[in-house]
C-alpha cells in the first residue's frame, strides 16, 4: 500500500491529519470525545518510507483502539503501540504476498525495497509474522 492510500483512508475515516511539532515522536494519534486526528512531525520525517510508515501505524491505532494516555505506564503504552503495529504490518506487509516475494528470492533489502518500507520495519515484521504464525522459519532461512 503507497502513501497515497493512507492519506484516502484518514480521509474516508474522517481523521484529519495535522501538522505538529512532537518533541521526540514522529507522529501521534489523538481520540478525544469522538474527533479523531493524527498529528505528524513533518520536521522530523525525513523520507517517504518514514511517512508512509509513521502514517500507517497511527491509523494502527484509529483501527485497533490502542490508545492511551501520556501518563499511562510503561506496560500499557507497550501494549497498545505493539496493537497499532500489528495493524500497520498487515496493511503495509500482507503475509501472503510477503511469502511469494521471499519465494521468488528477494533478500532483506528486495523485501523492503518491494513493500516501500525500512530495513528495520521489515525485520520487525517478519518477527511479528513468526511469532504469531511459526511458519515464515523456512522463508527467512533464505534471506540469510
Amino acid at each position: 500500500m503507497n502513501l497515497e492510500k493512507l492519506y484516502e483512508i484518514s480521509e474516508k475515516e474522517n481523521i484529519k491529519i495535522y501538522n505538529w511539532y512532537i518533541e521526540d515522536c514522529n507522529g501521534i494519534y489523538l481520540n478525544y470525545d469522538k474527533i479523531n486526528a493524527i498529528a505528524l512531525n513533518y520536521d522530523e520525517i525525513g523520507t517517504y518510507i518514514e511517512e508512509k510508515c509513521t502514517l500507517a501505524e497511527e491509523l494502527g491505532h484509529y483501527y485497533s483502539n490502542s490508545t492511551y494516555k501520556l501518563n499511562s505506564d510503561f506496560q500499557l503504552r507497550s501494549k497498545q503501540e505493539y496493537k497499532a503495529k500489528k495493524w500497520s504490518y498487515s496493511i503495509l506487509v500482507p503475509i501472503s504476498l510477503l511469502k511469494e516475494k521471499i519465494s521468488q528470492g528477494l533478500d532483506l533489502y528486495d523485501l523492503a525495497d518491494y513493500f516501500e518500507v525500512d530495513c528495520k520495519y521489515m525485520i520487525d515484521c517478519i518477527n511479528f509474522y513468526t511469532n504469531k504464525y511459526g511458519i515464515l522459519a523456512w522463508y527467512i532461512y533464505k534471506l540469510y
